[in-house]
């Protein structure tokens, strides 16, 4: 587990770049996965943008920062209008989460280009960009669980589609939990996760 006193400036600063990164693209995956499907309800709410700060929460930011782990503020899905139904808003959350981790092994191209900046400028770069990847790999494990105000939840949009009201009722209690429960408990580190899954992927 990564606390505040066991990190540089440095590392804060790259994580919360990193985050922002992450937010961004996580975003844009679930709102145009739903856009292709007919869902128009994220597009209307402006989700379908690359603009982090749309996406982006003030905890997850923080929590990114202090432990490595985030999410992103809460899409709204309309099954009745999605091309499949509620098993289209279910294959969003299952796809959009598929294709953020995709983005690990393509972030490694990225290095090869960070390594054309100036010393300075590729250090930062390289830190960014092994943040990201590890910021992606915890993220996802704990957005799969279905949980209001996390990116599985959506699942619950799915199975009640008309619970909207009670759903976003109790979004601000569940993420509280799992703040109170990753400040308490702690989270996996998730460069420790990355460089698992890198031995793993090596055999």
């Amino acid at each position: 587990m990564q606390i505040l006193g066991e990190l540089s400036i440095g590392g804060i600063v790259s994580r919360l770049a990193a985050v922002l990164l992450y937010a961004t693209l996580q975003g844009a995956i679930l709102a145009a996965l739903a856009w292709s499907l007919n869902d128009r309800r994220p597009q209307h709410d402006g989700r379908l943008t690359l603009n982090p700060f749309v996406h982006i929460t003030a905890w997850g930011a923080a929590m990114a920062a202090l432990f490595g782990v985030s999410w992103i503020r809460s899409i709204w899905y309309e099954p009745r209008s999605n091309r499949l139904g509620r098993w289209g808003v279910i294959l969003v959350v299952v796809v959009g989460l598929a294709l953020i981790l995709a983005v690990i092994p393509a972030v490694d191209l990225a290095r090869r280009a960070a390594l054309l900046l100036p010393p300075t400028g590729a250090s930062a770069a390289l830190l960014v960009l092994a943040q990201l990847q590890a910021i992606i790999l915890s993220s996802t494990l704990l957005n799969v669980l279905p949980i209001p105000g996390l990116i599985g939840g959506g699942m619950l949009q799915a199975i009640w589609p008309d619970a909207e009201r009670r759903l976003r009722r109790a979004e601000p209690i569940f993420i509280g939990l799992v703040i109170v429960a990753i400040v308490v408990f702690g989270f996996p580190d998730p460069a420790k996760l990355l460089a698992g899954m890198t031995q793993l992927f090596a055999r």
